[in-house]
């Protein structure tokens, strides 16, 4: 888990002394080089600094996934919520230094300050309000990056700043509604949601789809419209694709589509904030723009949650499993029901319509592609890959995303237009996020 860095440097900048310990990775830019073009630097030349990396915040963000994983394996959405959190108090800790980006929570300067000791210690706070449990380790590795700056006023400052910018979000965050349970009442007739095995009646979360955004004004701003008529050909089409692809036992779904089902199966707070560290690394991002994309990456699958929590009890639509079983009252004669149908894996316990997976897929690989480009071809792992398919080769972040949706019908748990409508609003709060917060630096 842990990334070694050089000892520190030490560095002489305008009669002051300033450390840093961040190896020069190839593809890294010294500070100066990231904001000579927006005047941030005050007309102070830091050309003498050396390159700062990604590593801080990949190894934060590493152990914040081993912390959550550890608590609940993702089941709820505190994990996600942590990591956003996280990576919002970092980058605002990083550009109250260099402004290279728009704050979020904390809008204090302090240019004097140490980045390392102010991102270590930014990360160190919030993971520490949330997993009280591990405040030895958080401790411990909290240690090690500071013990890579060399004590004095700089570092100081940045201990300070850290811990001032992780309290502006934890602040600004609470009583945001995330761990809202809310209430919910089974309705009644074709179309509409209905418990499926093992569930007998459990509803997960019905509340969260209240939660506040970070990013979006509301979880209803992108609602995706409703699900197609019973009576139409486009369920008609969804349903039958569903209910041969899908089944436990098919005999149309070769064994490889059989494992991507599997593959994706992996929480995309997991999935995703993995492929993100090792694309960072790969291409050697500098320190500021990795915080920034690590904020968007997090915040929009949160807000992608909260977007298709909305959506799904909004329109309330019914699984495959209940619909394949009752197609006798849904009124289409293009629908023929089938009462031992069962999916290749357990229905998770809450409406339909749209697809979370194919959202937050959608929506995590959308802030990957705005900043590295869709055509980057990389390699991905997943925990749920089956030993036959450890990994997964893509020409693009699109094709992976219509892949990850799609597998929510191959696992019989979606309709087609279901995993449509997650990937389409998945798109569109990535967009909007990377579009209205955290901007860079004098942009008109």
């Amino acid at each position: 888990m842990k990334t070694r860095m050089a000892a520190a440097t030490l560095v002489a900048l305008l009669g002051l002394v300033l450390a840093t310990s961040a190896v020069a990775d190839p593809g890294s830019v010294a500070i100066s080089q990231l904001d000579d073009s927006d005047g941030a630097l005050d007309g102070r030349d830091r050309s003498f600094l050396p390159p700062y990396d990604a590593a801080l915040v990949v190894e934060w963000n590493e152990t914040a996934y081993e912390l959550a994983f550890a608590e609940d394996q993702f089941f709820t959405f505190k994990g996600v919520r942590a990591f956003a959190m996280m990576h919002l108090a970092i980058h605002d800790a990083l550009n109250a230094i260099v402004a290279r980006y728009e704050t979020y929570a904390h809008h204090v300067r302090d240019p004097n300050a140490d980045p390392i000791a102010a991102a270590a210690q930014a990360a160190h706070d919030v993971l520490s309000s949330q997993y009280p449990g591990a405040q030895n380790v958080l401790d411990g590795l909290l240690a090690e990056w500071l013990e890579r700056v060399p004590s004095g006023d700089a570092r100081n400052r940045g201990v300070e700043l850290g811990a001032d910018s992780a309290a502006a979000v934890l602040d600004l965050r609470a009583g945001d509604g995330f761990d809202f349970v809310g209430t919910y009442t089974f309705g009644s007739g074709p179309g509409v949601y209905k418990t499926t095995p093992p569930w007998d009646g459990f509803v997960f979360r019905p509340g969260f789809r209240w939660a506040r955004p970070f990013a979006l004004q509301s979880g209803d701003q992108f609602r995706p419209p409703p699900p197609p008529s019973l009576s139409s050909r486009t369920y008609a089409r969804a349903f039958n694709e569903v209910r041969d692809f899908g089944r436990i036992h098919s005999d149309v779904r070769t064994e490889e589509q059989t494992d991507i089902a599997v593959w994706w199966m992996e929480f995309t707070e997991g999935s995703m904030n993995r492929l993100a560290r090792e694309i960072v690394t790969e291409q050697g991002t500098n320190l500021w723009k990795a915080a920034r994309l690590f904020a968007l990456l997090d915040l929009s699958m949160f807000d992608g949650y909260v977007s298709v929590w909305d959506s799904k009890f909004a329109h309330n639509h019914w699984r495959p499993y209940t619909a394949i079983r009752t197609a006798a009252k849904d009124g289409n004669s293009s629908t023929m029901p089938d009462d031992s149908w069962e999916p290749l894996q357990t229905t998770p316990p809450f409406p339909e319509f749209a697809s979370a997976h194919g959202a937050v897929c959608s929506s995590s690989l959308t802030t990957l592609a705005r900043e590295f480009g869709n055509r980057l071809s990389f390699e991905m792992q997943t925990t749920t890959a089956p030993a036959g398919m450890p990994t997964r080769s893509f020409a693009s972040f699109d094709q992976a995303a219509e892949e990850c949706a799609g597998s929510r019908v191959l696992l019989g748990w979606h309709f087609r237009y279901a995993t449509k409508a997650g990937l389409k609003l998945g798109r569109r709060v990535a967009t909007y996020a990377g579009e209205h917060l955290l901007e860079p630096q004098g942009k008109n």
